[in-house]
């Protein structure tokens, strides 16, 4: 596989023992602020970075299972037919009217992270791991 990289992008070199630690402390955070605090961008690379490199996933992979666009494509249309609306209405309305029920609020919190995590694994940036001292590219892992 040919790595490219991207000139305007900056890079960081760091041992995989500060990754594990900074997983680990992610994960964390998941358990304490997640839902409400959940940032769409951020959780996909959690969750497939504790995958690759053997630490547990966070809690939310039981219930999304693998952040895939269509595991998420489904919720969407799960959430469109339970509320006859497309998901940007939805949201929308929900934003004006503000939410009727607690389970009216759950929903608008899950659309809107749906179409967040879509959105970032549309544009998900690779990152690469490589091993020993002479690192090269060339020899790296891309894990998206």
């Amino acid at each position: 596989m040919e790595i490219k990289l991207d000139p305007e992008e900056e890079y960081v070199i760091m041992p995989l023992s500060v990754l594990e630690r900074i997983l680990r402390y992610a994960t964390v955070v998941c358990q304490e602020h997640c839902p409400a605090g959940r940032d769409p961008a951020t959780c996909p690379y959690i969750v497939n970075l504790t995958k690759q490199i053997g630490l547990s996933p966070p809690p939310c992979i039981n219930d999304y299972g693998e952040y895939r666009q269509e595991t998420f494509r489904t919720m969407i249309r799960d959430l469109e037919r339970k509320y006859g609306m497309s998901i940007e209405e939805f949201i929308n309305t929900v934003r004006r009217r503000k939410p009727r029920s607690l389970e009216e609020q759950t929903d608008f919190m899950e659309a809107t992270f749906y179409l967040g995590v879509l959105k970032e694994l549309s544009n998900t940036k690779s990152i690469y791991v490589t091993k020993g001292y002479n690192i090269s590219v060339k020899e790296a892992v891309a894990i998206r």
